[in-house]
């Protein structure tokens, strides 16, 4: 059960896990059971924070054997393979979670294990399953009818010690040279007999996964992986302090906080890295910063152009950089410090900022309109996210990106609410409160012809006889749309006699073209039973106009 550095939350869930393993001897309440799933789903949050700090601790390692393979290449090789056996047990261990799940429950694979939202296979919350008191299937799988003599074979607890015993061995043979972390492997992974709660001797299998409620053994198997975890974590964080050699020594601390944002939005957390950290007034490093964004992590210099950074009374770098540009900036610098009687050290750093222009929001609350049947250009931002942070999503309609953006095509509905998630800074996603829309119909456009429009009354014969036909026109409407006109007619009152003529299209036809060369002042000429095409391809009659001749 011991480990090596533990915070206090993990010591919490290790003294939980002694007392619930403690009360299997009694014949508990199936609610006391039930206590395991909280302490399982403290092991599982455990596992994915180790998960996230040792996916960062490689990351780092294979940047530095990438740049500088004589220095870390070794060390780095040694450690891809704890991660490989490691990440192979991991496995292993789920697979057993969810082969007995399966088998006691009977469900089908795909219900007790799938992809979360960021795509990690993920198994059902221990909460969610039925049968936590069930002790039968487990026992079969793993163990077998003799306690004394486990079954062998593939998932059962015989394979699994077979796997763990070439983890702990491949942790100590990294380690050699670090007694302290042999040590830490042989107490977390004892399997070597020991009185059960009978005080009888017994093996670890049939210990662990004998006559178990489900709820333990899946919980029991929990831990064995945040043990993994751990001492994944020890061994790796050993073999880059090794390479790095002696520690350095300063005369004084001060404290450091590190926001990973100073912008938080309401209902989110302030997170920030608080610790001490070392220095010397009397003895300052230099710092240099690389203009074009180059250094040498070999020679452990900046190429081309540099900047001193000018250090302060406290011993650190006052850096100023200025905001230039829109978009994502990385710099690059060495620090060199150098003690006495020792050869200088000198340490790359690297860092990332964004600059964004300004952002004014200005919601007008009277003209928040969409469109139907047409593409309604919205921008969508979040102060204190990036775009690519930011996903928006619309209850009614669609919303897709376009090429300065977004666009958003309502549905049938009266209303539609435009919500954003964004990515935080540890990954997970945050919803942000939505935005409420009416959505309309487009407006149907006035009829012109040959200049005129529904105000007008009157129209000369000249501008009639020259008129090319019938147009279809949105007066004060904000987006620039096209209405197709498809028919049209023209009727004339002219010595108390009526005619009328149509037309396919939107021009005169030959037929309206003869009967307006007849028409005299003082006519009255009708045009009506106009039909438009709208953009969305729906079919619909607009305004008519009556004009007398002068």
């Amino acid at each position: 059960m011991a480990s090596g550095k533990q915070t206090p939350r993990q010591k919490m869930i290790n003294m939980m896990y002694l007392v619930l393993t403690a009360l299997l001897a009694l014949n508990v309440s199936k609610e006391i059971l039930d206590s395991f799933v909280t302490v399982n789903n403290g092991l599982e949050t455990t596992k994915l924070t180790l998960k996230e700090k040792m996916d960062a601790t490689y990351g780092q390692f294979s940047g530095m054997a990438a740049e500088n393979e004589k220095k870390y290449g070794a060390a780095w090789r040694q450690a891809e393979s704890v991660q490989k056996v490691a990440a192979e047990l991991l496995a292993h261990i789920d697979q057993l979670k969810v082969k007995v799940i399966t088998a006691t429950e009977g469900w089908p694979v795909e219900k007790v294990i799938g992809k979360d939202e960021r795509g990690r296979d993920t198994i059902i919350n221990l909460a969610l399953v039925e049968k936590k008191d069930d002790y039968n299937k487990i026992t079969e799988l793993m163990i077998g009818s003799e306690p004394a003599k486990p079954k062998e074979g593939e998932m059962t607890a015989r394979e699994l010690r077979t796997k763990i015993e070439a983890y702990r061995d491949l942790i100590k043979q990294v380690g050699a040279k670090n007694p302290a972390l042999a040590a830490q492997v042989d107490r977390v992974f004892d399997l070597s007999d020991r009185a059960d709660a009978s005080g009888t001797m017994n093996n670890w299998e049939s210990i662990n996964f004998y006559h178990v409620p489900l709820a333990a053994g899946i919980t029991i198997l929990s831990k064995l992986q945040s043990d993994v975890r751990n001492l994944e974590n020890e061994c790796v964080g050993f073999l880059m302090g090794d390479v790095e050699g002696a520690a350095m020594k300063f005369s004084e601390l001060a404290p450091v906080v590190l926001p990973v944002s100073n912008y938080i939005t309401v209902g989110d957390s302030f997170r920030a890295d608080v610790y001490l950290a070392g220095y010397d007034p009397l003895n300052h490093p230099v710092v240099e910063l690389s203009k074009n964004g180059t250094i040498d992590t070999v020679k452990m210099e900046v190429i081309g152009d540099k900047e001193v950074v000018p250090i302060g009374a406290d011993g650190k770098g006052k850096l100023r950089l200025p905001g230039q540009g829109v978009g994502a900036k990385e710099w690059k610098g060495i620090i060199k410090f150098k003690q006495a009687g020792q050869e200088e050290r000198r340490y790359p750093f690297y860092a990332n900022y964004e600059v964004a222009q300004p952002n004014l929001v200005v919601s007008p609350t009277k003209m928040n309109v969409f469109y139907r049947g047409i593409d309604n250009p919205v921008d969508v931002s979040v102060p204190g996210f990036s775009a690519d942070k930011i996903q928006p999503s619309i209850d009614n309609g669609s919303i897709t990106k376009g090429a300065q953006g977004y666009i958003v095509k309502p549905g049938k509905g009266t209303e539609a609410t435009v919500s954003v998630s964004v990515e935080m800074p540890g990954g997970q996603r945050k919803s942000m409160p939505g935005v409420k829309f009416r959505v309309k119909s487009v407006p149907n456009p006035t009829p012109q012809f040959g200049g005129k429009g529904v105000s007008d009354a009157t129209i000369k014969a000249s501008e009639l006889t020259a008129a090319l036909g019938v147009i279809a026109k949105m007066e004060g409407f904000e987006f620039d749309l096209k209405f197709e006109v498809i028919e049209f007619n023209i009727g004339v009152t002219m010595g108390g006699t009526y005619a009328e003529k149509s037309a396919k299209g939107n021009k005169v036809s030959q037929e309206q073209k003869d009967m307006l060369k007849k028409v005299k002042a003082g006519a009255k000429v009708y045009i009506d039973n106009i039909k438009v095409k709208k953009p969305d391809g729906t079919i619909t009659s607009i305004g008519s106009l009556s004009l007398k001749v002068t």
